[in-house]
């Protein structure tokens, strides 16, 4: 793919060396600060170092009163109560959270698991009669919810109470006991940006604090901290402090299911980066729900039998295997059936469907297929008569109001802006993929067709050394609205090249005398000669080997460069 090269918005010079100055820092760093709206001292010494005390009052958040209030009167009653997650990472992470909680406070409590497959996403009405047929009269959902009035509407005439803990997009809240929602219209609540664990997390913390003991919920921290990194949300605010904090604990003392995971996936607890709970963690995870009952990652999570989350690790390792080789053979047949799509004409969107696909590896495979052809993409695959599917959007485009502008083809949808789920009767979907088209060519931008590699600085690789990588790890944890910076430098001299591993490719770079290793992940087969001048865009890395220390630039694009200087 051919990448425009952008340079991120340029701050003011002055406003860079006058924080360098204060700070005592080189301009580079400094200028990566005030990019970020870190533009004084106080700015950025509460960006490096908030603590979960500078976390933001859990009843600013709209219901909360109310959800405390009726937990209270089913803890005094000894009503039973169940907990109803979602099968992906951030809901079993949270569900797990609100499960060990209400166990530490006495409650009568079980958690429920949907099955992908049969009930599909969020609050279903096979869940609700499990919940009756149980005698369970509180339902207090997890990272699902605010989607399902209907459902929530049936487990009233059931007479089940609910509460809803969920951070998704709605624009009519169902008539629940309460819905904790940060983004729900009408909600003051300060930090929008909230996993649906993280939601569930500051639900305890408000119990918490009407029982006066406001930490006790922190010892949950890992469970928020693995569902922002996965989930994708932003970190900055709330989620960088949760994210800090919880990495921080599983550095001291992992719970066993993490430490499990942790060993099974070759990861120092040490050293943990949201990229390795996104890229190691999180498909570990999620592989037991796409493929089978996703409630094995929850009993992984709350026990604390370090030989019994061992087995469960190795239960989510095979089903991992298995899930990359389903994986890889839907990509490739999606991808043919892409090729085939754009070969008969220019298009803006790409909805793709088959009956033989697994619907627990669409998304995934989703967001394959827009790093290939960088268009909003939706999967689709039909079990028992519905067709069911995850959508994936290019940067900027929101897929979410996209997909709502066909509701009335739908039978159901929900989602963000970048990744949205959808359900529609098989017979509606010629119709789906004409309307989807036409609403995405009339929305769609021409920068929005075009992928772009957002670059911070220009840095000169004489400023890499210790000290530098020490303030660079400072900026961690990154995420969105927080990314690891990413760098431009000019005129630099390819010493060695090599295909490594399937088509990774190895370099070895020189420029004003110093040398660096660097790497190009997934290059396909295409070399460069040694002896050429490069321009290169990269993120710095810190790798550890036997001991020793050392630096690799991680290269995400490389030209030709227009100078013909040659060094020593």
């Amino acid at each position: 793919m051919n990448y425009t090269w952008k340079l991120n918005n340029t701050p003011d010079e002055k406003n860079v060396l006058l924080l360098a100055g204060q700070l005592g820092i080189i301009p580079v760093v400094a200028r990566l600060l005030v990019q970020r709206g870190l533009e004084s001292r106080e700015k950025a010494n509460q960006f490096f170092y908030s603590t979960l005390e500078d976390q933001h009052d859990p009843f600013l958040m709209d219901g909360m009163e109310s959800a405390v209030r009726r937990v209270f009167s089913a803890l005094e009653r000894n009503e039973k109560m169940l907990v109803y997650g979602d099968y992906d990472v951030d809901g079993t992470t949270g569900a797990a959270l609100m499960y060990m909680f209400f166990r530490k406070l006495g409650a009568d409590v079980e958690y429920y698991i949907p099955d992908r497959l049969k009930e599909g996403y969020g609050i279903s009405t096979t869940g609700v009669d499990f919940a009756a047929a149980g005698g369970y009269s509180l339902m207090i959902s997890v990272d699902c919810g605010v989607a399902a009035g209907k459902e929530v509407a049936y487990a009233t005439s059931r007479g089940i109470d609910t509460i809803i803990c969920d951070h998704h997009e709605v624009e009519a809240c169902p008539d629940a006991v309460a819905v904790l929602d940060p983004i729900k219209p009408g909600c003051n609540y300060p930090f929008k940006y909230l996993s649906g664990c993280g939601v569930a997390y500051k639900f305890a913390k408000a119990i918490s604090i009407r029982l006066g003991k406001q930490e006790l919920p922190d010892e949950y921290m890992d469970l928020v901290a693995i569902a922002a990194a996965a989930d994708v949300v932003p970190l900055v605010g709330e989620n960088r402090i949760f994210v800090q904090g919880g990495f921080n604990a599983i550095a001291r003392r992992p719970r066993a299911g993490v430490k499990a995971l942790l060993q099974s996936s070759r990861i120092d607890p040490v050293r943990l980066t949201t990229g390795q709970v996104s890229f190691n963690i999180a498909p570990r995870i999620n592989s037991v729900g796409r493929l089978g009952d996703a409630k094995r990652a929850v009993e992984l999570l709350i026990t604390d039998n370090e030989e019994v989350a061992t087995e469960f690790a190795q239960v989510l390792e095979n089903e991992n295997a298995h899930r990359r080789l389903l994986d890889e053979r839907t990509y490739n047949e999606a991808k043919d059936l892409a090729d085939s799509i754009m070969a008969v004409g220019m298009r803006n969107s790409l909805v793709l469907h088959s009956e033989s696909w697994h619907p627990g590896v669409i998304g995934i495979v989703a967001s394959r297929i827009v790093e290939t052809f960088y268009k909003p993409t939706i999967m689709l695959a039909t079990v028992d008569g519905i067709t069911r599917g995850s959508a994936r959007s290019v940067v900027g485009y929101d897929i979410f109001n996209a997909i709502k502008e066909c509701s009335d083809v739908l039978l159901q949808f929900g989602g963000h802006k970048v990744a949205a789920g959808l359900a529609l009767l098989p017979e509606n979907l010629d119709r789906f993929v004409d309307l989807f088209e036409q609403v995405v060519t009339r929305t769609i931008t021409d920068d929005m067709k075009t992928p772009f590699i957002g670059i911070d600085a220009d840095l000169d690789l004489k400023d890499v050394d210790a000290g530098f990588m020490k303030m660079l790890k400072m900026f961690e944890p990154f995420g969105p609205h927080n990314s690891k910076p990413v760098f431009r430098t000019s005129n630099v001299f390819l010493m060695e090249s090599r295909i490594v591993g399937s088509s990774h490719l190895k370099m070895k770079l020189k420029v004003n005398g110093v040398t660096f290793d660097a790497i190009k992940f997934r290059n396909g087969d295409s070399t460069v000669k040694p002896g050429t001048m490069l321009d290169i865009v990269y993120s710095v890395d810190e790798n550890h080997y036997a001991g020793n220390v050392y630096y690799q630039l991680q290269l995400k694009d490389f030209r030709n460069s227009s100078s013909s200087y040659r060094p020593n």
